[in-house]
């Protein structure tokens, strides 16, 4: 099967790509051809489009002059979050750092439009809204060497993302994850991709290729995760017609150390 020449042309045969950069043109190119084939309807918006409905969300970012206490207050599309884990032993960390307030000084002030020049401010950024599937991109390599950081990174299998929301009673915040996708290699040039997927009927399975074989929760938990897939609860519910159990405890703290050496062990039988 052949991409669209569309898709084809941002990347070369016969050498190593990445696979978010993949699935980013994928869902980029997906969105161009439902804005093509809606473009008749008067209604029809980006915002409406199904990829923008599963996949989109915003971010909120409020911005609060130290001076006049003025506040900017902006909204913004994303289609995945992109966390750094330089600092970060669990996905949960990561996005709690990247919710965490900023303070803007010194050469990073803000330009207040009120004050008229740079001044010191505060800058929160929240989730405003959440989209059906949450796309979550560890930042393992490095932007000037494509090294790769190989730290495991403790992701859970049900993560709730209320704390990092704008409004604290803005509904259910609780995903389960459903796909991690890994980076098997040292640099983003070399290496291979393979998947751990969770079908219909509950289980786990792994994608290598051609390959595929069933595998445990633990083993799943226990990779070396590059992008995280998670679906909002309310779809399962709205698919099975009940609340998934489990799942909020099996990610490793950061301090059992016993249970992380048995999980790198289950990562190379799997």
């Amino acid at each position: 099967m052949e991409p669209p020449h569309s898709l084809a042309t941002r990347f070369h045969r016969h050498q190593q790509e990445d696979a978010h950069e993949f699935l980013m043109s994928t869902l980029d190119a997906m969105q161009k051809a439902c804005l093509s084939n809606h473009r008749h309807f008067r209604s029809f918006s980006p915002d409406t489009t199904l990829i923008r409905q599963i996949f989109g969300g915003y971010w909120r970012s409020q911005i609060q002059c130290r001076h006049c206490q003025g506040v900017s207050d902006t909204l913004e599309l994303y289609l995945d979050i992109t966390l750094d884990i330089q600092a970060s032993q669990s996905v949960n960390q990561a996005l709690e750092e990247l919710v965490t307030d900023e303070e803007l000084d010194g050469e990073n002030s803000y330009h207040c439009r009120i004050c008229q020049r740079k001044v010191p401010a505060s800058k929160t950024l929240t989730l405003h809204t959440c989209p059906e599937v949450l796309i979550l991109v560890l930042k393992r390599f490095s932007d000037l060497t494509g090294d790769k950081t190989a730290e495991h990174v403790c992701y859970p299998e049900t993560l709730d993302v209320s704390r990092c929301m704008s409004r604290q009673d803005g509904g259910s915040a609780v995903y389960r994850l459903c796909v991690v996708l890994v980076h098997a290699g040292w640099t983003y040039h070399t290496g291979h991709y393979l998947s751990y997927v969770k079908a219909g009927n509950g289980k786990w399975y792994q994608m290598d290729d051609a390959n595929v074989s069933a595998c445990d929760v633990t083993c799943v938990l226990g990779q070396q995760a590059y992008v995280l897939f998670y679906i909002h609860q309310s779809e399962l519910i709205r698919e099975s017609g009940s609340v998934p159990q489990g799942g909020g405890a099996r990610c490793r703290g950061m301090e059992d150390t016993d249970v992380e050496t048995k999980s790198r062990g289950a990562q190379r039988r799997c």
